[in-house]
């Protein structure tokens, strides 16, 4: 599925400074880059003999994610785990609270813009570094299929908003920013695919949480789920003819990037 960022993007050289770049090598599983990819935050990570121009951080554990900025360049940001929540502009007090709680998961509000447009924007909170994240609605890609069921556009808008959307077979999910691969579901993987001019693009999504915490995820190996992934491999080996999606899904990596 296509991502906001390009893997040639990323900035090797900050990476490198962090200890998960060497030798033309990227120190990360596959799922950390393709959330860095994605444009949401990694899993933490430890961070080792952080140096700057007058400090030196042994250890830190955080997550990292890019941003784009108005020159096009693209710059990387690590998220530390703060001793207390930090403060959202947008937000008052019963509002952080709500969130910090899990008494809602997200709250969206109405930023205007230049000319008089707004524009939608959700709020989470991310309890692994006491932060908040917020998120332009527009700018979610919703999947055009989800287990090879073909998705209408009030579904996507569904989707883009962070509701719960149910699919014809039962299938429940929804987007949450924080989340590693983007999705919680009420299944631990989904095939998901995008239509695009050359065809249909695949993606397999293995380890999905789940969408209430410690709450018993259903089989995901459905007729609709077999099928799909069934039509992923099989266009996968039509065009590449290497090994499967699952199998680098799943197993740690490190990936080479020439710079």
């Amino acid at each position: 599925m296509k991502t906001p960022f390009d893997v040639k993007e990323l900035p090797l050289s900050k990476l490198e400074a962090l200890g998960i770049y060497h030798d033309q090598q990227l120190l990360l599983s596959p799922s950390q880059v393709q959330a860095l990819l994605a444009g949401r935050r990694t899993d933490l990570i430890s961070l080792h003999e952080i140096k700057g121009a007058d400090f030196l951080i042994e250890r830190l554990d955080a997550r990292l994610s890019l941003r784009r900025q108005d020159s096009g360049e693209v710059e990387l940001f690590i998220h530390p785990i703060y001793k207390q929540p930090r403060v959202h502009p947008l937000l008052n007090h019963q509002e952080t609270q709500e969130l910090i709680s899990g008494k809602r998961s997200f709250i969206g509000k109405a930023v205007e813009q230049e000319e008089g447009r707004s524009t939608m924007v959700n709020i989470e909170y991310d309890p692994l570094t006491k932060d908040f994240v917020s998120y332009d609605v527009s700018k979610v890609q919703a999947p055009d299929r989800v287990n090879g069921m073909l998705l209408s556009e009030e579904e996507k808008s569904t989707f883009r908003r962070g509701e719960v959307l149910e699919l014809e077979d039962g299938t429940r999910l929804r987007h949450r920013a924080i989340a590693l691969n983007g999705i919680l579901s009420d299944r631990k993987a989904l095939v998901l695919s995008v239509l695009l001019d050359g065809g249909i693009s695949y993606l397999l999504l293995r380890g999905i949480a789940a969408l209430q915490e410690n709450a018993q995820q259903l089989d995901h190996r459905t007729p609709a789920f077999n099928q799909a992934l069934s039509e992923m491999e099989g266009a996968r080996k039509l065009r590449h003819r290497t090994e499967d999606i699952p199998a680098r899904q799943t197993e740690p990596a490190m990936r080479k990037i020439s710079r």
